[in-house]
């Protein structure tokens, strides 16, 4: 049961990787950038970190190719686009993501339970500046108890995640906006309902809250490689800075829910390249 929540988590975590970027290299900060003080975490704010494209640009405001500094002398200059409402918005919004070859994707509860599934494979698309949507992750070849597990209507060993959708957000603060932690959040439309229901040897399973997963930022980029991480069944990390945790919960039968963790490897492709940017 454990390793299903995992697994659950697991899920999650990928899809927000794909949409992360590598961190850029600029040496200064555009004079705009927000301090730790002034960082709006609210998904609705007009503000960082959102997803977008820097693209070179006669007459751009940016010095470097990640649109996160405004000084310094370059031959070329840069304009920032968000994803939605800018005069160059993205035009493929989708996203994959599949398991790293020779890993196994985990799911583990603070009571030691743990799910294991031999494959992942996902798709979702940016629906907002700092949202995504429409996630669905499948994992095949899961077990737990010695057993295989399933959703209602999949082949033995494979289970369908319900449609996530999911916001961007800051993990970890710093002393300026370019060193910031970006992370990503999924969770069930409104917050409501369960991440997945399954079954493992006739047990019922449920996952519920939310799952936070590490992405990287200020770099263009069309793939990437998303790492998520758990310790001793608690996701790492386990809430944005400034709001309260919502931590993935794992229920087996009628049984008491429990905190889980997931870790694995996965391996992200966008649409387009896409950045998610920290500073503008």
């Amino acid at each position: 049961m454990q390793q299903l929540q995992r697994w659950l988590l697991l899920t999650l975590a990928p899809i927000a990787l794909t949409l992360g970027c590598a961190s850029a290299q600029a040496t200064t900060l555009i004079d705009r950038g927000p301090g730790p003080d002034s960082f709006s975490l609210t998904p609705e704010a007009n503000s960082p970190p959102e997803f977008g494209r820097c693209i070179a640009t006669l007459g751009g405001a940016y010095t470097n190719a990640a649109c996160t500094s405004t000084v310094g002398e370059s031959t070329t200059s840069y304009e920032w686009y968000a994803a939605y409402g800018s005069a160059a918005p993205m035009e493929k919004q989708g996203f994959t993501s599949v398991l790293k070859e020779g890993s196994v994707a985990t799911l583990e509860t603070v009571g030691k339970n743990v799910l294991n599934c031999e494959g992942e494979s996902s798709t979702g698309e940016i629906t907002g500046n700092k949202m995504v949507g429409n996630v669905v992750t499948t994992f095949t070849g899961c077990s737990d108890f010695g057993a295989s597990c399933h959703s209602t209507g999949a082949a033995e060993g494979t289970i369908v995640m319900n449609a996530l959708e999911g916001v961007l957000g800051v993990e970890e603060l710093a002393a300026e906006p370019i060193n910031y932690k970006i992370a990503e959040k999924l969770y069930p439309p409104g917050h409501t309902g369960p991440i997945a229901t399954f079954s493992c040897a006739g047990m019922s399973m449920a996952v519920t809250g939310a799952m936070i997963s590490p992405v990287s930022s200020n770099a263009m980029k069309a793939t990437a490689t998303v790492k998520t991480k758990q310790l001793k069944g608690k996701q790492k990390p386990e809430n944005f800075v400034g709001e309260t945790p919502e931590p993935l919960m794992a229920r087996l039968g009628e049984g008491t829910p429990e905190q889980s963790g997931e870790l694995f490897t996965t391996n992200q492709t966008n649409a387009e390249k896409v950045e998610i940017n920290s500073v503008v």
